[in-house]
């Protein structure tokens, strides 16, 4: 049995966490004493200034699990968006399908998408761009350009970030004008998939004390999953054509005042693939006992492939990155975002007020039928969505001084409106063939948006007890209300008190053991009165996390080794599960979903259910060593123990998500008309037991006076699940991602980079879903699967001058 597996899995990692936090406290002291007295290396790591804590503070100071990543690290490591940071990054994993994003850490998973019928998709990873909360899964997946820093917080940030950061968080961080002088730089890449990509950065001075820094990308490339439906590569999915432009002006009043605006603009036209995976790769069939009686054998039929495809269907998938589509696929988004951030340095405290506003517009549209039958072209689903958002925060911060009390305070107000439609093909001309692609009479066609409101007053507090001792505090309360579309839909509100308790050490000099106790939640929703009519509950909770955690932050050796490493245990409840129902017609009806089933009168829904507990530990830790001046090495390392509770079980009697597996494992009775689904002993999404990461870099100086730096770096991923339902159709692999860089500067002006990514051409499912639908009378559950980018390679060129 599976539980049996993990309970010798869970008794291994307990060890090996232990025996990992005695001997890095051990060796951290050993090494203090040892070169206390000895000479200092030239080559030192490079001391890392975060704003973890919303106030600049060195890395080393941090009670909490934090990743920097700095600009060369970033361009390194062929960070281009969101989805790079997992190969770096220990504990992230970012799953994707569409233009969604899913993030996932320490056990925590972003299963829906976007925004449609009861709700607006919020990751439990909280992203935010330059201090500015991005709000759904749509807008995750923005470029990665002129980057200053990106700072990765795992556990929850709820003291500090508030709603939505349920597992962590995602600061990037983007270069601001220098004042005083001119600089700037151009870069073109080329490669594979026909890519062809530019970026420009120009900083101006305006005066003294004012300075705007503009910055422009535009990135294309063919399609990398080749679709042979038509030939040449017009239709090949996930084609991209992405530009971006910002522009930021700073002006220094004085020395107490400072304005920064800042303003974003990004447009992407894509042929995406689809919203929730493109490819079907499985499906599980339970079959009746005798035709007609409702009454089913226990055990499910497995069959490879796709199998609802239409019956003009001729040719299937012939693998991840080989499919045939007859119908279009595109996602074209559209972003705006302005920002004004004022400071103020004042006798007593600092005065920091952010503003914002946003708005995202965007299509996605895809061949649903996942074949090349059905209807051409037009033949397919999709979404389209028209967001705005509103934020502002005021902060309060103490001064720097000699008192050994700190402090930060704030007040935040979030807004946010996101209207809908799906899409559809119709029959525009009366001829009985779908011709176009519109918004049906069904699919919410009037101006009738979601809206949330979020209301936050929030402080923490540092106290220097001794030399070597300090205390942590912090308190937030929150408050949210969200409306929906439609009459029939109940408001949902809620509030939640956030608390962050943490206890520093200073072992010796460089050395810190920390502990902390924190809170997150991540906030509910309604269902639709469909499934609400149907047992489900009209509102869900919010989902709440508790989180311990013990670490030792460390500089040793010189100053040429830093290493940090953390244990931590977290409770989530009311963990919400996305569920794809079968159900009956007529709510009245007294035949179970089963018989139902079989007489041809039932239906399928998605909804939202909280299911119970998730359980999760483990350990991360990373390190750099710079054994020489020219040669850097890294290592990062996540274990992690991730189960569902024994009380996690979703379904009712009258809304049965699964029933196409059959009572797999036991886990329900098909034919009982109240049995639920239990998930007890299953791993949440992307989750795996270890990730391994492992980097090196020498930089060779050549006589010319130029340098030559190569780079490689693997990440080991234990195999793991990519999504709730562990069945082997879900399992992604072990697997290892190998990235490679030559980067030649052949002085201080002019660089050459060569890059790979995905050296080894891995194939790994980023996305499944496990959906429910009939088929021939009978309950079904197909796999839909999403997989990553094959190897990409390429060079580019840079010329920077000031």
């Amino acid at each position: 049995m599976k539980r049996d597996k993990r309970t010798n899995h869970t008794t291994y990692l307990s060890r090996a966490i232990q025996s990992a936090l005695l001997i890095g406290v051990s060796f951290c002291t050993n090494a203090q004493q040892e070169t206390s007295d000895s000479e200092v290396n030239s080559a030192g790591v490079e001391r890392i200034q975060v704003t973890a804590n919303r106030q600049s503070q060195d890395l080393q100071e941090v009670s909490s699990s934090v990743s920097a990543l700095s600009a060369d690290d970033i361009v390194r490591n062929g960070i281009e968006d969101i989805s790079g940071l997992e190969n770096v990054v220990p504990g992230l994993r970012i799953g994707s399908s569409g233009g969604e994003v899913r993030p996932a850490m320490r056990g925590a998973r972003t299963n829906e998408v976007g925004v449609a019928g009861t709700g607006i998709a919020e990751q439990v990873v909280g992203i935010f761009q330059d201090g500015i909360y991005v709000p759904t899964t749509t807008g995750g997946l923005g470029a990665y350009v002129d980057v200053e820093r990106i700072e990765v917080l795992r556990g929850p940030q709820g003291t500090l970030y508030g709603r939505n950061t349920f597992a962590g968080s995602i600061n990037v961080i983007s270069k601001q004008p220098e004042l005083g002088y001119t600089s700037g730089s151009a870069k073109l890449t080329h490669g594979s998939f026909d890519r062809s990509a530019y970026e420009a950065i120009l900083n101006l001075p305006l005066s003294d004390k004012a300075a705007t820094r503009f910055v422009m990308s535009h990135d294309r490339h063919d399609g990398m999953i080749e679709n042979h439906f038509l030939r040449g590569s017009s239709d090949d999915l996930r084609e991209k054509n992405q530009f971006y432009l910002r522009n930021t002006t700073k002006y220094e009043f004085s020395d107490d005042f400072t304005a920064l605006f800042r303003i974003d603009y990004s447009k992407k036209d894509a042929n995406s693939e689809a919203i929730w995976g493109y490819q079907q790769t499985a499906g599980y069939q339970i079959s009746e006992t005798e035709p007609g009686s409702g009454i089913y054998n226990p055990n499910a039929i497995v069959s490879s492939g796709h199998i609802y495809q239409p019956a003009d269907a001729e040719r299937d998938d012939e693998g991840p990155y080989d499919v045939y589509r007859n119908a279009v696929s595109f996602d074209n988004q559209e972003t705006w975002s302005a920002t004004l951030t004022l400071d103020w340095a004042m006798d007593w405290a600092n005065a920091k007020w952010t503003t914002n506003y946003s708005e995202l517009s965007g299509e996605q549209f895809f061949d649903n039928d996942y074949s090349d039958g059905g209807v051409d072209f037009v033949g397919g689903f999709g979404r389209q969505d028209d967001q705005k958002a509103f934020s502002t925060e005021l902060q309060l911060a103490s001064v720097e001084s000699d008192s050994p009390f700190s402090w930060i305070t704030g007040v935040y107000l979030f807004s946010q409106e996101a209207d809908w439609e799906w899409l559809w093909p119709e029959d525009t001309t009366g001829n009985g063939e779908p011709d176009s692609i519109t918004v049906p009479s069904w699919g919410n066609p009037n101006y009738d948006p979601h809206e949330v409101d979020s209301i936050a007053v929030f402080g923490q507090a540092r106290y220097q007890l001794n030399d070597s001792n300090r205390m942590l505090v912090g308190l937030r309360y929150n408050k949210d209300e969200k409306t929906f579309t439609g009459d029939s839909i109940p408001d949902w509100d809620d509030s939640a008190v956030l608390w962050k308790l943490a206890y520093e050490f200073d072992v010796a000099k460089d050395v810190m053991v920390y502990a902390s106790a924190a809170t997150g939640y991540r906030t509910g929703g309604a269902n639709d009165e469909r499934v609400v009519d149907r047992g489900a509950d009209a509102l869900y909770d919010n989902e709440e996390v508790i989180s311990y955690e013990i670490g030792l932050k460390s500089f040793l050796l010189d100053n040429t080794l830093r290493f940090n490493v953390s244990a931590f245990a977290n409770q989530y409840d009311d963990v919400k599960a996305q569920l794809f129902a079968v159900s009956c017609n007529d709510t009245t009806t007294d035949l179970t979903v089963a018989q139902c089933v079989s007489t041809g009168v039932s239906t399928t829904f998605e909804y939202y259910e909280n299911g119970g507990q998730v359980d999760t530990y483990g350990l991360e830790a990373d390190l750099e060593w710079r054994p020489l001046s020219e040669l850097t090495l890294n290592a990062t390392l996540a274990l992690l123990n991730a189960e569902f509770a024994d009380d996690f079980a979703v379904g009712n009697s009258q809304l049965q998500p699964l029933l196409g597996l059959g009572n797999i494992d036991g886990r329900q009775d098909i034919n009982g008309p109240n049995s639920q689904f239990s998930f007890a002993g299953y791993s949440p999404a992307m989750s795996p037991d270890y990730t391994l990461g492992l980097s090196a870099r020498y930089e060779y100086a050549l006589q010319n006076g130029g340098y030559l730096t190569p780079y490689l770096h693997v990440n080991f991923v234990d195999e793991h699940y990519a999504f709730d339902i562990n069945i082997p159709e879900t399992k992604v692999d072990a697997h290892a991602m190998v990235t490679a860089r030559i980067s030649w500067e052949l002085n201080e002006n002019l660089n050459i980079d060569f890059f790979a990514n995905n050296l080894t051409d891995e194939q790994v499912l980023t996305r499944a879903v496990v959906q429910s639908q009939v088929l021939n009378g009978l309950p079904i559950n197909s796999v839909q699967a999403n997989w990553n980018n094959p190897r990409t390679y390429g060079v580019s060129l840079q010329y920077k001058f000031d």
